[in-house]
């Protein structure tokens, strides 16, 4: 809260890909007006109530919680950003039905009512971090809240990998690709590939390759102290890529290699509905 006048200081971080993210954007701001701080990081918005448009870096200091308008690809793109400075957020669907998100935009008056009471709970989700060689050959470190993938660059090519978990040798993959995704990952690409569901509560990591040509390979579930490292093979000069949360970060050359581990940050997600995790699965399951 803001020590002076005692209102919550909410973000907004629009999709400004979705159609009408400005309406939805100018009724929430509308319903704040005079009873929190609005803040955003997008520059000469018209936007009834007058939001206050700071630097991104400013932005996640600042806030008390954050509210995203998109979809799960939304939270996904600030969830680093916002867990490194231990900021709730809250989704509000613009899109399809997603997990990630918690609120609907035809109940904003409700969700601002409930937001401003403090008439909800809040859910925690571990991250993955992982560790490559950069460009420069220094260390860079990303972090997931859903999976880190490594995959082909070429269609119709095949890739083997080696991993290992800790110093151990736990197997040789020739596939597609290979998913390493957290609980909360587990109902996307992990699952897509036939890797189990999990409850996005726990504490795990999920290893799922795609498209094994090795009829013995399944997925696996590990603690989520284990480190795990993927080493690309040498019997291939074409190169694949990293993966974070749908995002390509790196190439891969043969004999390369990245690690995963549980990251230190975790993401606190605001949750709205009383819709509990198997009937969501279900719906989601059911639309797909």
């Amino acid at each position: 809260y803001d020590e002076v006048n005692k209102m919550l200081k909410i973000g907004i971080v629009p999709n400004t890909g979705k159609s009408d993210w400005q309406e939805i954007m100018g009724q929430l701001c509308s319903l704040l007006e005079g009873k929190a701080k609005i803040y955003t990081f997008l520059p000469d918005l018209n936007i009834p109530g007058k939001p206050y448009c700071v630097s991104e870096k400013e932005f996640y200091n600042i806030v008390d919680l954050i509210i995203v308008l998109g979809g799960d690809g939304s939270i996904l793109r600030i969830a680093p950003s916002a867990a490194k400075e231990n900021k709730p957020i809250l989704g509000i669907n613009l899109g399809r039905l997603g997990y990630l998100t918690t609120a609907e935009k035809s109940s904003l008056e409700g969700t601002v009512k409930r937001l401003l009471k403090g008439d909800y709970a809040i859910t925690d989700h571990m991250m993955l971090e992982v560790e490559f060689n950069g460009e420069t050959g220094e260390k860079e470190k990303v972090l997931a809240l859903n999976d880190v993938v490594a995959s082909r660059s070429e269609f119709g090519r095949i890739i083997d990998f080696s991993i290992y978990v800790g110093e151990e040798f736990a197997d040789t993959y020739t596939a597609d690709g290979v998913v390493i995704s957290t609980p909360t990952g587990s109902t996307a690409y992990s699952l897509s590939a036939g890797g189990p569901v999990a409850y996005p509560d726990m504490d795990i990591i999920l290893i799922t390759p795609i498209c094994s040509h090795d009829l013995h390979s399944r997925p696996i579930v590990l603690p989520s102290d284990k480190k795990i490292t993927t080493v690309l093979g040498k019997n291939y000069d074409y190169k694949a890529l990293i993966t974070v949360d749908g995002k390509i970060v790196h190439p891969l050359s043969a004999g390369e290699s990245f690690t995963v581990s549980r990251a230190d940050h975790r993401v606190k997600l605001i949750k709205m509905d009383n819709i509990g995790f198997y009937d969501l699965l279900r719906r989601k399951l059911r639309e797909n």
